[in-house]
């Protein structure tokens, strides 16, 4: 487990896209795009699971995970990768749920299943420039 860095909390706190890896019980890989991605705390961040299928089927085999997070108009991309956990009730279930309806009009929001949260293992800058490939660690 690491702290997120300054730089991935900024990511998260803007417009981005998500795109989450997983690995299958026969080993082939998966990656699905994510509406929802948002900080946990300084070590976990979430998404919430409403329709993947496949992603929950993958992290029930294997918890690893990448996370793929762009935000293109500012040319910042970075990818995480940890190890998920789902959650299906309680307080964090509850928190992120009601995260969500204030964000889109509840009736256009459909129930999560699962709140996928992610420990941290470590944070890698994807974006083109000098230190594209590096580590980030934090500050």
């Amino acid at each position: 487990m690491t702290t997120i860095p300054q730089e991935l909390h900024d990511l998260l706190a803007g417009g981005h896209s998500v795109w989450v890896a997983t690995v299958g019980p026969d080993g082939m890989p998966n990656v699905a795009v994510k509406g929802s991605c948002a900080l946990l705390d300084d070590e976990h961040f979430y998404f919430a699971d409403m329709f993947s299928h496949k992603t929950r089927e993958n992290l029930e085999h294997d918890a690893r995970v990448a996370v793929g997070i762009l935000d293109a108009e500012r040319n910042v991309a970075m990818q995480v990768k940890g190890h998920a956990e789902l959650i299906d009730h309680g307080e964090v279930f509850d928190w992120v749920n009601e995260q969500l309806k204030a964000q889109v009009e509840p009736m256009k929001c459909p129930p999560i299943k699962y709140v996928v949260r992610i420990t941290v293992d470590s944070v890698w800058d994807m974006a083109p420039g000098p230190h594209a490939g590096e580590e980030m660690r934090p500050a």
